[in-house]
C-alpha cells in the first residue's frame, strides 16, 4: 500500500488490507464481509451474544427477565391446572359419596339383611306400641299413628340392626384367616356352585367338619368335671 493510498483512504480494515476513505464505508464492509469474525471475537471476549446490528442485540439481563417471566407464567398455569384437578377430584369424591349413601336394591334383596331387620323390628316392638298409642291419644288415625310410631322408633331399629351387623363382622374378622373356617366355607361354596341350596349344603358340610371342633368340647367337659368335683368336696 503506497502513501498516497493511505492518505486518500485513512480508514483501514484491521482484518484485511482494504482501506476506505470514509468511516461509513469501513463499517459497511465489516458488517457485510467480516460479520462472522466480529461476532466470534465478541462472544469470546465478553460472553455476550453479539450482532453487528444493534436492534438484534439482547442483553443477558433481558434474557434472564424473559426466562423468569416464562417460569412465572408456567407456574401460574401449573397452579391453575392443579386447582382445576383438585376441584375435579373433590367433585368425583362427592359424587362417589352420594352414590354410596343412596339405597341399594341388593341390600333389600339379601335375606340376611332382611332377617336382621325383622329381628330389630321385633326387639323394638314394645317401643313402637308405646309410640303408637301415644299418637292415637293425640287424635291421629291408625294409619297416621302407625307412620308416626315408625318415624319415632326408626333410630332404635337402626341401632339394633347395626349392632347385629357389628357382631357378625367381629366374628367374621376373627374367623376369616382360620384354617377350619376356610375349609368349611370352601366346601360350602363348592356345593352351592354345583346347584345345591344353602340349607342343604350346610346340613351336609357341618357334620362333615364337626370332628375338627372336638378339642373345644373336651376343654369344656374338663371344666365341668372340675366344677362338679369342687361341689362334691364342699358337700
Amino acid at each position: 500500500m503506497n502513501s498516497l493510498s493511505s492518505v486518500n483512504k485513512p480508514h483501514a480494515c484491521h482484518l484485511c488490507d482494504i482501506s476506505f476513505n470514509k468511516k461509513y464505508n469501513l463499517k459497511r464492509h465489516l458488517e457485510s464481509v467480516h460479520a462472522e469474525q466480529l461476532s466470534s471475537a465478541s462472544e469470546e471476549s465478553s460472553g455476550m451474544a453479539y450482532n453487528t446490528s444493534s436492534e438484534h442485540y439482547e442483553s443477558p439481563y433481558k434474557r434472564c427477565r424473559v426466562v423468569e417471566s416464562h417460569d412465572h407464567v408456567n407456574e401460574e398455569s401449573s397452579e391453575e391446572e392443579d386447582s382445576e384437578s383438585e376441584k375435579e377430584e373433590e367433585d368425583d369424591k362427592e359424587s362417589a359419596n352420594e352414590e354410596e349413601e343412596g339405597p341399594s336394591s341388593d341390600l333389600e334383596d339379601n335375606p340376611i339383611y332382611q332377617d336382621w331387620l325383622e329381628e330389630a323390628n321385633e326387639a323394638t316392638e314394645d317401643m313402637w306400641k308405646t309410640k303408637f298409642e301415644k299418637c292415637i291419644n293425640e287424635g291421629m288415625s291408625e294409619d297416621q299413628a302407625g307412620e308416626g310410631a315408625h318415624v319415632k322408633t326408626l333410630w332404635a331399629v337402626k341401632r339394633n340392626f347395626f349392632a347385629r351387623f357389628k357382631d357378625f363382622l367381629s366374628s367374621y374378622l376373627h374367623l376369616k384367616d382360620d384354617d377350619t373356617y376356610q375349609d368349611i366355607t370352601w366346601d360350602l361354596e363348592d356345593k352351592m356352585e354345583k346347584g345345591m341350596d344353602i340349607n342343604t349344603a350346610l346340613n351336609r358340610v357341618i357334620p362333615k367338619h364337626q370332628s375338627k371342633f372336638a378339642g373345644l368340647f373336651i376343654q369344656e367337659e374338663e371344666c365341668d368335671n372340675e366344677e362338679e368335683s369342687e361341689d362334691d368336696e364342699e358337700q
